[in-house]
């Protein structure tokens, strides 16, 4: 046999021994405990770290989570009164007081003409004529001032006769003359009281038999004027009558100008206006009152040229100056001439108080 073949079954006898005592070792160390049984501590869990703020972005998008709330509105929350603390009485505000009304009446355009009546001597030598009230003749219209009654001070109601004729006369008697000048037949009376109180003299009207607003508020305005001589301290009252007579005579009128029908119905367009002009000083001026003259002068085209006031003026001059302001661009008809034209516009102002 060959050396080579010899050898092989030399290193398979040597190996197989070389394992038999490998396992012969391995059998004889001991086993080594499982690894569920070695005591292990156990590892403790991490805390949770609060996420870092986000930085803003940099980008003009954004995403935002919309969250549906019931929210009064900014409107709501203006108009919504605060509740008022319990135990503590609400303030009520004052009421406001009533507005009174205008009573603005006018005349048609005339000429310039002096429509107050006046006495007239001529008339004293009529002797035992009698008039149409059963009267000796008397031209201009009759005024008559009583007294019924006085409370209050040392004043009987004869001497408050007295001061209420000499004082009241001829301003009632303007009062009334515009309404005849409207109406020749225009008669009846003005029953009222007259009192002295802390906070002034004042009026109230108790009845009235003149068909005529205006005439009535002018005796009632111009009453307040009268100073009587009521004496003494404290509260004072008197009740005042005035009749209101036609005379013998008619109260002169003047003569209206051409057209004065299609002229005072364009005039009238700016009683709005003139309305308001009257209205917004009553505030300051609760007197004022009146007649106003205005003098005309315009083209024959309706342009008008010049308003002016004539005599007598009106008593409040921020009236005055306000109505000619209106009037002064104003447009009238066609005057239906070929030159320029002058008439004069009568005006007249009253406030009557709104009905308590």
């Amino acid at each position: 046999m060959s050396p080579r073949c010899l050898a092989r079954p030399a290193a398979f006898s040597a190996g197989s021994a070389l394992l038999l005592t490998s396992l012969a070792c391995a059998a004889a160390q001991p086993a080594a405990p499982p690894v569920a049984e070695i005591p292990v501590a156990p590892l403790p869990k991490p805390k949770k770290l609060a996420p870092l703020p986000t930085p803003p972005s940099t980008t003009t998008t954004t995403t935002v989570t919309t969250t549906t709330v019931a929210t009064p509105s900014l409107a709501a929350i203006a108009a919504e009164p605060a509740e008022p603390a319990r135990g503590v009485p609400e303030a009520m505000p004052a009421p406001a007081p009533a507005p009174g009304r205008i009573v603005l009446v006018d005349e048609l355009p005339y000429k310039a003409f002096h429509a107050r009546a006046s006495e007239r001597p001529e008339h004293g030598h009529h002797g035992k004529k009698h008039g149409r009230h059963g009267r000796p003749f008397h031209p201009a219209p009759g005024i008559i001032v009583d007294v019924t009654d006085a409370q209050g001070g040392n004043a009987t109601a004869a001497d408050l006769q007295r001061t209420a004729r000499n004082d009241g006369y001829w301003p009632f008697r303007h009062c009334y003359e515009e309404g005849l000048r409207r109406n020749q037949d225009l008669s009846g009376s003005v029953s009222f009281s007259l009192y002295r109180q802390p906070g002034g003299i004042g009026s109230q009207l108790a009845q009235s038999t003149v068909h005529d607003e205006s005439v009535t508020r002018c005796v009632m305005r111009e009453a307040q004027h009268i100073e009587l001589p009521w004496g003494g301290e404290g509260d004072a009252s008197a009740d005042v009558k005035v009749g209101l007579a036609t005379g013998d005579e008619p109260v002169p009128t003047p003569h209206p100008i051409p057209h004065a029908d299609e002229i005072r119905e364009a005039l009238h367009a700016s009683w709005p206006a003139v309305q308001q002009c009257y209205e917004s000083e009553l505030g300051k001026h609760p007197d004022a009152g009146g007649r106003m003259e205005l003098r005309f002068r315009v083209k024959a085209d309706g342009e008008i040229l010049e308003v002016s006031e004539n005599e007598p003026r009106f008593g409040d001059v921020d009236v005055t100056k306000c109505v000619l302001g209106v009037y002064r661009t104003a447009k009238l008809p066609t005057m239906h001439g070929t030159h320029e034209a002058t008439f004069v516009y009568a005006l007249h102002f009253e406030s009557a108080p709104a009905a308590k």
